[in-house]
């Protein structure tokens, strides 16, 4: 891919993945559903069934149910779980859409232009285009909506996100264009309008889409019912004819994922939005269900309270880190369907060509690592996550892992509506990292020092002054170069650990078709039809 002499990438195609290690970072078949083919799970012994083509002429009709976990929230202002992102999106839309390969869609912004060196972006914005109760998409609105988005009174996590910012940086430049002047450059901004808040709302939103929920996108939200789901129409005026080609569809939230599962083989939902590999084994041989993965930079991370003992010492965390068996883990906990990481979140599926040793499990070096600390015995610790995807496995393990060099383990899973109501105050807390387009997302949101969501409260004036330098990079390389020094930084003082990046998976019975996966779990239901 070529740029520009400023150092900026064409407007239509932002940096993406390098050509020659594009299949790393896309989906492992077709374009329209994507099937496990590989052999994998413990021995790797069984193979992924892998499903008919979803290719074909889409028919109209049809209802549709979909289980996704629980949704704390539905307002798109402060969205921060899967299942409300889920309900929101199929109501509302993007600028651009960020697919498979890192490659960029428009939806609702046509074209994006950097000047002064990515410090300015200018978007313009579709034609056309009407809210669900008939008024027309204007720069108004996408201005209201970032306005909205980064102003602190709101606390939207997409504040955090883009730091950057400020209210009176985003500017209407006439009645489909809109510019965005950031306080620095960051050489990939179009990639954060795709963070999961920022769908565009009308410009008079008053903070309440339950009772309002008026967007752009392929479905009107008929009703909501907290705890339960929500239940969607067509939208018959969608600017993006023919679609949607489902009539109806719903959404049904769940506490945990073996409901979903059920649900899904007696036919009660016909779509699983993610699951984990192990929830997955009871169905990985059933005809009558499709898997589809996804390459995906998810991860977990097991943040440990550096402002709180015995965490504040980072020999300690460095020994917490020692005591994994990462291979294992992605063995036992997902079948060999993960990356290995190495306490960073900069996944493969990036193009930064990160260069960092990898670490390995020493138990004798933990120990050490401990007494020199001045815990020789080790030290008792309540561990806290929740019931999503594989985490409660995965602190079991980490109860296993961890007390060979004397740290006793307290498990304390959560629901998950609980969990995030205190998850960034827990000293030991075990949570899920769900893709973002670009790692500057996850890197400024969860480390950064003054990052909302940086639960391990760690602070760190070189890694935020090197962030600054990568954000603003549009070189690949160059931002390998800023990237693997980062993660070195971060592997050694360990705010987190970061075991693995997990593929993701989500199911589907086998008379949905067009349905694809997402690296962020997004879940985009506007070309999904159903066979006869």
């Amino acid at each position: 891919m070529e740029k520009r002499t400023d150092g900026s990438f064409p407007a239509t195609t932002p940096p993406g993945p390098k050509a020659e290690g594009a299949t790393r970072r896309q989906f492992l078949a077709g374009a329209s559903s994507l099937a496990l083919g590989v052999a994998f799970g413990l021995g790797g012994a069984a193979a992924w069934p892998v499903p008919a083509s979803a290719q074909g002429t889409p028919r109209r009709g049809g209802s549709l149910k979909i289980a996704v976990p629980a949704a704390t929230s539905i307002d798109p202002v402060r969205l921060n779980s899967s299942g409300g992102i889920a309900i929101v999106q199929q109501v509302a839309e993007y600028l651009v859409y960020a697919e498979p390969d890192l490659t960029l869609r428009p939806v609702l912004a046509t074209s994006w232009e950097p000047s002064e060196g990515g410090k300015v972006w200018t978007f313009a914005l579709r034609r056309g285009v009407k809210f669900h109760d008939g008024r027309p998409l204007t720069a108004d609105d996408v201005v209201a909506t970032f306005q909205r988005l980064v102003d602190p009174a709101n606390a939207s996590p997409a504040a955090g996100a883009m730091p950057f910012l400020k209210k009176e940086g985003v500017a209407k430049v006439d009645d489909h264009t809109v510019r965005f002047t950031l306080d620095r450059p960051i050489g990939t901004f179009p990639y954060f309008t795709h963070t999961y808040n920022c769908v565009i709302l009308p410009a008079d939103y008053a903070g309440n889409f339950a009772e309002k929920p008026i967007g752009t996108g392929p479905f009107r939200l008929v009703s909501y019912r907290p705890q339960e789901g929500a239940k969607f129409e067509r939208n018959a005026d969608y600017w993006d004819q023919p679609k949607p080609y489902l009539d109806r569809l719903e959404i049904q939230t769940f506490e945990s994922p073996q409901p979903m599962v059920l649900a899904l083989q007696s036919g009660d939902v016909q779509v699983v939005q993610q699951l984990s590999y192990i929830d997955a084994q009871g169905i990985r041989n059933d005809t009558n269900i499709t898997l589809i993965q996804a390459d995906a930079a998810d991860h977990r991370q097991l943040c440990m309270r550096t402002d709180m003992k015995p965490f504040d010492d980072k020999r300690v965390r460095q020994a917490v880190a020692l005591c994994f068996d990462r291979p294992a883990m992605v063995r036992g906990l997902l079948g060999g369907l993960a990356d290995i990481a190495n306490d960073h979140p900069i996944a493969p599926i990036y193009p930064e060509k990160i260069e960092l040793a990898q670490r390995q499990a020493d138990i004798a070096q933990a120990r050490q690592l401990l007494a020199d600390a001045g815990y020789p015995q080790g030290f008792p610790i309540d561990l806290y996550t929740h019931q999503y995807l594989e985490l409660p496995q995965y602190a079991a393990l980490a109860q296993q892992m961890l007390a060979p060099a004397g740290i006793k383990v307290n498990l304390k899973v959560e629901p998950t509506n609980l969990y995030y109501n205190h998850w960034t105050e827990v000293s030991f807390g075990l949570t899920d990292w769900t893709s973002r387009p670009v790692a500057a997302q996850i890197l400024a949101q969860s480390f950064r020092g003054d990052a909302e969501w940086n639960a391990a409260h760690w602070k760190n004036e070189a890694f935020d002054a090197l962030l600054a330098r990568f954000e603003a990079e549009p070189d690949e390389a160059q931002r390998g170069k800023l990237g693997s020094e980062m993660a070195a930084i971060l592997n050694d003082e360990v705010p987190a650990v970061i075991a693995y990046f997990n593929k993701n998976l989500r199911a589907a019975r086998t008379g949905v078709k067009g349905l694809t996966g997402s690296m962020s779990n997004y879940l985009d239901m506007a070309e999904t039809w159903l066979d006869a």
